[in-house]
């Protein structure tokens, strides 16, 4: 039995489950952008594109990452968002499709979406 410490009344004790509080929905948006390599400097080296200059997130909710889904074998994506276009890539335009990931944190879940990029060479 425990008692109010200031006027000695009986209280009772119950158990109270507080129910987990549901993740929303990340709020993650993704625009692609149409970044431009230079074929002059692309014949010396590999040329490389800020994730910035690729596509625009905003919304986001938790770390983003980047990962590569389709598009030419010269062309990679690091998981930072880095795109690298390799020496020897030929004049031309090419599409490249990207999966930017949402992390998410203690009240948005993961979320993800999926984005081609157009990279034109010239």
């Amino acid at each position: 039995v425990v008692y109010c410490s200031v006027c000695k009344t009986e209280l009772s004790r119950e158990t109270v489950s507080v129910p987990k509080l549901a993740k929303k929905a990340n709020t993650l948006t993704v625009k692609a952008k149409k970044p431009t390599v230079k074929f002059s400097a692309l014949k010396k080296k590999n040329q490389t594109i800020a994730a910035k200059n690729a596509v625009t997130v905003s919304k986001a909710q938790g770390k983003v990452t980047y990962k590569k889904s389709s598009g030419n074998k010269k062309i990679t994506v690091a998981k930072n968002g880095k795109i690298t276009v390799k020496k020897g890539l030929k004049k031309g335009t090419y599409k490249v499709k990207i999966k930017v990931t949402a992390a998410g944190n203690a009240t948005y879940k993961s979320g993800s979406k999926t984005v081609t990029v157009t990279i034109k060479v010239k």
